[in-house]
């Protein structure tokens, strides 16, 4: 019954959409857009946490291609590869992305989500989850060290979701930014840790590695309805596309 009404519906020039796939439509699609041009055969997924930018990949924008997630905190990470044993195209690293090489201290929340190498605001008003209540070393690469082929990227979208060390990653991946053609951040307008970057300095940081912004989109407000943080997404402008 579902696939009739939904025939129907694209007879009549609509598209039938269930509830659990609105807040994601206009990303989704804007993203169908973006990997079709760009011909992106690659997405890499930093700061995985429980796989939801994974789930939104195959299941809202309908993307099929490979997917390297990275998830530092161990139980988190452990999980994913129990998922991605059934997905040859989903590979999984344990580990954190930063500057350099290390091993540093992650502190974990009380909601996984806002896990951070930085120390929670406490002015937050999200504080009931961004609480720390346990901290882990964990290791730390480069995504310059992790895929050290530029030549292979240039298919290859990135997403960083960092909570606050977006910009830190990206002093270590200047080979991967010189490659891939689009890639998303995180971005703040007001601080959720301490001595985290805001906006503005994340979209100086990128334009100078020669990308410019497709779009944004809005991830949490203040109660009142003030933009607290947003997904910005860059693209590297081209002519012709890749692949042409």
């Amino acid at each position: 019954m579902k696939k009739l009404v939904a025939r129907l519906a694209n007879r009549l020039g609509y598209e039938i959409v269930p509830h659990w796939r609105m807040d994601g439509l206009a990303m989704a699609r804007r993203l169908r857009g973006i990997f079709a041009y760009h011909h992106i055969e690659r997405v890499i997924d930093v700061g995985a946490n429980e796989g939801q930018f994974y789930n939104f990949l195959r299941w809202q924008v309908g993307f099929t291609g490979q997917v390297v997630s990275f998830e530092p905190v161990p139980q988190l990470a452990a999980r994913l590869r129990e998922r991605s044993a059934s997905d040859p195209s989903w590979t999984i690293h344990a580990c954190a992305l930063g500057s350099v090489s290390s091993e540093m201290t992650l502190n974990v929340t009380a909601m996984s989500v806002f896990s951070s190498f930085l120390q929670p605001n406490t002015d937050d008003p999200s504080t009931g989850g961004n609480v720390v209540v346990d901290t882990v070393r964990v290791p730390v690469r480069t995504l310059d060290e992790m895929f050290p082929d530029p030549t292979a990227l240039r298919r290859t979208y990135l997403k960083l979701d960092s909570q606050g060390f977006d910009l830190e990653i990206a002093k270590g991946a200047g080979q991967v930014l010189a490659a891939i053609p689009a890639l998303q951040t995180e971005m703040s307008f007001r601080p959720v840790y301490n001595n985290m970057p805001d906006y503005r300095q994340s979209l100086t940081a990128f334009e100078a590695h020669g990308f410019r912004v497709a779009d944004f989109y809005l991830v949490t407000t203040t109660p009142e309805g003030v933009a607290y943080e947003l997904d910005c997404i860059f693209v590297r402008p081209v002519d012709p596309p890749p692949g042409a």
